[in-house]
């Protein structure tokens, strides 16, 4: 697997160079510009691979839909719809603004927090705090990003209220067992959601939008319900 390796501040040390260079003639610069440019183009073309094998591991398969993603459109603007990678030669006849322009796109994706694993693991263990407080789902950080993938969420996540659906799925993965025997036992099945007791009225109340939910998805997806409670 390809390492990321060390972060280092890339984007200081362009700055230290603009200053390096600030009353210099800009034009009689550009090779340092441009060794510059060829420096950190490696460094994020060792993220953009790291990146790809992270998105092969079970739990990190969206890894390529953000920071990854906006760089090869980028990588594609700057050298054609066949390039994948950064560190590509650039002309020194290129144009000094468009120099600037090229590193400033490569600093974008070394300085984005999803271009490492490190701060990706960061964000989806947000998530499944965010989740777990919100919405009542015990999910750990590595079913984050694994949930939001499924075809049952696909199918629900936007037609139901997304609050709804999060809430829907957390009940039937507390109800995993008797689900899944039924869905092996090929038995209709449905869940009754207890009344609780409203924290402003004080009376005992039954969140019908959610039991229906929940029994729609299982009377109509059972394949994608199925799928859902076989992840780990």
């Amino acid at each position: 697997m390809a390492k990321i390796g060390e972060i280092k501040n890339y984007q200081a040390e362009f700055e230290a160079l603009q200053r390096q260079y600030k009353n210099s003639k800009s034009w009689t610069k550009k090779p340092e510009y441009l060794e510059f440019y060829k420096k950190i183009a490696k460094a994020a073309d060792n993220r953009l691979r790291a990146l790809e094998d992270l998105a092969q591991k079970k739990g990190y398969k969206e890894v390529t839909q953000w920071a990854y993603a906006k760089a090869q459109r980028d990588i594609r603007g700057m050298f054609g719809e066949n390039a994948t990678r950064f560190n590509r030669k650039i002309s020194p006849d290129t144009n000094l603004n468009t120099v600037y322009k090229d590193i400033n796109r490569v600093l974008e994706f070394l300085n984005a927090p999803t271009s490492t694993k490190s701060q990706i693991d960061e964000i989806f263990q947000k998530r499944a705090n965010t989740i777990r407080e919100k919405y009542d789902v015990d999910m750990t950080w590595s079913k984050t990003a694994t949930v939001f993938d499924t075809v049952l969420w696909k199918k629900t996540g936007a037609r139901k209220a997304s609050a709804t659906a999060l809430k829907a799925i957390g009940v039937i993965q507390k109800n995993k067992k008797q689900i899944k025997r039924a869905l092996q036992e090929h038995q209709p099945i449905s869940i009754i959601i207890p009344e609780e007791k409203d924290p402003v009225t004080g009376k005992m109340t039954k969140n019908i939008n959610l039991e229906n939910t929940v029994n729609n998805m299982l009377r109509y997806y059972k394949k994608d319900v199925k799928s859902l409670l076989q992840r780990k």
